[in-house]
C-alpha cells in the first residue's frame, strides 16, 4: 500500500511519496569462493544418501584456463582460499559525496590449468544486481527498481615468491571507483545480489577479451 507523508511546506499530502520496505542495516556481505564446476546434465552415477540425486562422473571444472592446487587432483598442495567482501561506507551529509561501497577480493593459489604455473593475468568478479532506490524519473527523486544488471570488477593477479603457492588475485577498491557516481550521497538503496562468480581471463589473461569462462563461485567447502 502507498504511504503518504507531508512534504514540508506543501500542506497535508499534496505531494505523495511511495515508500518501499528496507532494513535498518545490511552490511557487510562476505562470501567465500570455491572452484566452479559444470552443471550435471547427463548423469551416469547417483549421489549417496541422504542427497540421493543423479550425478556426473568425473566432475568438470568450468574454467578452461585456471585451477587451484589439490594433491589428489593435480599433485599440488591445497593452499587456495578466496573471498569477496562488500561493505557500506556511510558518508557525512553535505559537502563532498563520500558515500560508497567498499569492495575487497582476495583469492590465493591461482594457477594455469596447464602446467600449474602461477597465473599472471586478470580475473573478473561479478554478480547479479537489482537496485531499488529513489533515484528514478526525470526528477531523479522517485522510487523504483532497476532492471537486473551486473557489477563486474577487474582483479589483477600476481605471482608469489613461494614455490608451493600459486598467484594471488587481489584488489581493494570501491563501487564509485569502478563506476563513478554509482553510490550517490543521501540516496538510500537496496542492492540485491545474485550469486558472486569469478571469470577467468581466457587464453590471453585479459577479461576484456573473450572467450572467458567461470573460475570460481560463491559457496562453501566442507572438509
Amino acid at each position: 500500500n502507498a504511504v503518504c507523508w507531508d512534504k514540508p511546506g506543501s500542506g497535508p499530502c499534496t505531494t505523495r511519496f511511495y515508500a518501499y520496505p528496507r532494513p535498518q542495516g545490511a552490511t557487510p556481505l562476505r562470501v567465500s569462493l570455491v572452484p566452479a564446476y559444470n552443471q550435471c546434465t547427463a548423469p551416469n552415477r547417483t549421489h549417496g544418501p541422504s542427497l540421493s540425486f543423479p550425478s556426473c562422473n568425473p566432475p568438470a571444472q568450468s574454467s578452461g584456463s585456471l585451477t587451484i592446487g589439490s594433491p589428489d587432483a593435480n599433485g599440488a598442495a591445497a593452499n587456495s582460499e578466496g573471498f569477496a567482501k562488500y561493505g557500506v561506507i556511510v558518508g557525512a551529509p553535505g559537502g563532498v559525496d563520500d558515500s560508497d561501497v567498499s569492495i575487497t577480493v582476495n583469492i590465493t593459489d591461482v594457477r594455469n590449468k596447464v602446467g600449474l604455473a602461477d597465473y599472471t593475468g586478470q580475473v573478473q568478479v561479478t554478480h547479479g544486481l537489482r537496485i531499488t532506490d529513489r533515484i528514478n524519473g526525470q526528477s531523479e527523486a522517485q522510487p523504483g527498481t532497476v532492471q537486473d544488471t551486473t557489477f563486474p570488477v577487474t582483479v589483477p593477479c600476481a605471482t608469489t615468491a613461494s614455490t608451493t603457492i600459486g598467484s594471488v588475485c587481489s584488489i581493494s577498491t570501491t563501487a564509485d571507483a569502478v563506476v563513478p557516481g554509482s553510490v550517490p550521497e543521501t540516496k538510500r538503496s537496496v542492492w540485491e545480489f545474485g550469486q558472486v562468480s569469478v571469470n577467468d581471463g581466457g587464453a590471453d589473461g585479459l577479461v576484456s577479451t573473450g572467450p572467458n569462462t567461470v573460475f570460481a563461485k560463491q559457496g562453501i567447502f566442507i572438509p
